[in-house]
């Protein structure tokens, strides 16, 4: 299905809700697997074990004002979410603090057919990753 299309149109159905937010998830991965994530970043992700080069960011935030520098949401490769909240320094090559590092995998529904909506976006997520995973 054409994207822009769907994007225009005023009324969707399920399924063209859930071709739009795979997308959505799918443009903010990729986002950030093309131009990288900061260095200090990355380091203290991977401090805790994860494979950043196999994990995709679904929400990255950041200078976003009243909250940390740095905030967001990881996949792993292991289908495990993370939401994590940090403070860089402005160049983003230095940790100055690690506030959160929370597995929220629990607190995201994974289901391909929920009644009304479809599938969910955990679910979307995690085959984003797994299709940006086989190339």
């Amino acid at each position: 299905m054409d994207v822009e299309k769907l994007n225009k149109k005023r009324q969707l159905n399920v399924q063209e809700q859930n071709i739009l937010e795979k997308h959505r998830i799918f443009t903010e991965a990729s986002y950030w697997r093309e131009n990288g994530i900061p260095v200090a970043l990355k380091e203290a992700i991977e401090e805790k074990g994860v494979n950043v080069d196999k994990s995709i960011f679904l929400q990255y935030e950041q200078d976003f004002p009243g909250v940390s520098t740095d905030e967001g949401t990881v996949l792993t490769p292991e289908g495990e979410f993370f939401a994590f909240e940090m403070d860089l320094t402005d160049s983003r090559t230095k940790l100055i603090e690690f506030y959160i590092w929370e597995n929220i995998t629990h607190n995201v529904e994974v289901n391909e057919h929920k009644p009304g909506t479809g599938a969910t976006w955990g679910f979307l997520a995690l085959q984003v990753l797994t299709e940006l995973n086989q190339c």
